[in-house]
């Protein structure tokens, strides 16, 4: 191997411009698949250029390498980002032009590549959140979208709050997804609000933040206990009264959505008179009740047993 390496820096050494060489080499090749031949050049490339920082091209001409680099990255594996990045220094070209490359590798679809040029380069703070980072939850991406947020809060609140949308009454993720139809794999198995829901509470104790960002996740975390401690006082009659009152009533606290979904539920569990005792308790209004439900609530409550 050693032997390679040597007889590489020979022929880069050989070269009147082993820049404009290695583009050419990218340009025709066909191993973008991971490490293989192509990835020896490029690190070896790399290695050598360090030792020949006087020869490196600036002005104009690096531009038009930067440029030529671009059009190559689309196919361009990986773990070959870093060593091209640093090879053509493109922490140098022009902000807008890599911004506008990145948005045109979303628009054709490679949002994984876009998100990951845009971690090396730092450009997230002025690309649309959700534009990068949506079809990646849909194809359950997470490793790529930490990694995209990673020592931001902005970044990692908008994460959140995105999660968050996605649990909003009435919200369907499968709406969503007939946007992204062309995704490849088979994402829409995997996907669904229950599984995002445990990624936003993963990320709240990871990023250490503070809950209320997703009020949304939290009443259906909190409306799935309600279920739970219905379940257990009517079906298997395993809970007192007093003790199912007190767990519900400080889960549900001043949460009229909750409230609401109590009586809701209610209704099923354990009748319109039971329903309408906690619809009084909550003071709901009529707009709020389930049909057939603010008719009983002008009669006298019997206490419940």
């Amino acid at each position: 191997m050693e032997k390679v390496r040597e007889e590489m820096r020979l022929g880069f050494a050989s070269l009147p411009d082993p820049w404009a060489w290695l583009l050419d080499v990218l340009d025709c090749s066909t191993d973008w698949g991971g490490p293989g031949l192509l990835t020896h050049i490029v690190r070896e490339l790399q290695s050598w250029i360090k030792s020949h920082a006087r020869d490196q091209p600036s002005g104009l001409k690096l531009e038009e390498l930067q440029a030529r680099l671009l059009t190559c990255l689309a196919r361009c594996h990986a773990s070959l980002l870093q060593p091209l990045i640093s090879i053509y220094q493109l922490h140098t070209a022009d902000y807008h032009r890599l911004l506008a490359f990145v948005n045109q590798l979303c628009q054709q679809g490679k949002f994984k590549e876009a998100a990951i040029l845009s971690i090396k380069l730092k450009l997230q703070p002025d690309l649309e959140f959700e534009k990068v980072c949506v079809p990646l939850l849909l194809q359950d991406k997470m490793e790529v979208i930490e990694a995209y947020v990673e020592g931001s809060l902005e970044l990692q609140q908008s994460l959140l709050q995105l999660l968050d949308s996605w649990s909003i009454p009435g919200f369907q993720i499968k709406d969503l997804a007939r946007q992204y139809r062309a995704l490849p794999g088979k994402w829409p198995e995997k996907v669904n609000c229950r599984a995002m829901n445990k990624v936003a509470f993963r990320l709240l104790q990871k990023y250490s933040l503070d809950p209320v960002l997703c009020p949304h996740i939290l009443n259906q975390r909190h409306l799935g206990t309600l279920k739970y401690l219905l379940h257990k006082r009517f079906v298997e009659k395993s809970m007192t009264q007093e003790n199912w009152s007190d767990h519900i009533q400080s889960i549900i606290k001043d949460n009229q959505w909750l409230q609401e979904q109590l009586v809701q539920l209610l209704v099923r569990y354990a009748g319109l008179e039971v329903a309408a005792q906690w619809a009084r308790h909550y003071r709901l209004l009529g707009d709020s009740l389930p049909p057939g439900l603010a008719a009983r609530m002008d009669e006298p409550a019997i206490p419940e047993r």
